[in-house]
């Protein structure tokens, strides 16, 4: 069964209860692995590198949407870093995504969660090149 994965800034807020650069990030790292290894989201295995709290941890959830890995077919791990970054292998192909730096947004701002809807929508709408690197491993 090959199930469409596009899903719009309004279902990745609904799945995760809120709209946030990270999920984001994560959709569009995703959809961007299955693509480019030509998969099925039961050959792909994703792994999430970051620091294992939120707003990093949210990368994953993205991931799960945009990749179809899912923590029911364990084929996803999350794995506490430093650095943020996902590697996606199929069988011996692999590559490893890697964030370009996102905007830093005043948490003072009294309208900080509109701010940051915002901010993650247009991160949706933006080319792969200008969200993140790949490279082949």
């Amino acid at each position: 069964m090959e199930i469409p994965r596009d899903y719009s800034v309004q279902d990745l807020a609904r799945f995760h209860g809120h709209l946030g650069p990270f999920i984001v990030l994560g959709y569009r790292m995703g959809r961007h692995a299955l693509n480019t290894l030509q998969a099925n989201p039961f050959e792909l295995k994703a792994q999430v590198f970051c620091s294992g709290v939120t707003p990093q941890s949210c990368l994953a959830d993205g991931v799960q949407l945009g990749s179809g890995c899912t923590l029911g077919k364990g084929n996803i791990e999350v794995i506490k870093s430093d650095s943020v970054s996902c590697t996606f292998c199929k069988g011996e192909e692999k590559i490893r995504i890697t964030p370009k730096p996102l905007k830093t947004l005043d948490q003072n701002d009294p309208d900080y969660e509109l701010v940051i809807e915002r901010y993650a929508e247009s991160l949706y709408h933006l080319q792969d090149e200008e969200l993140f690197q790949v490279d082949s491993l």
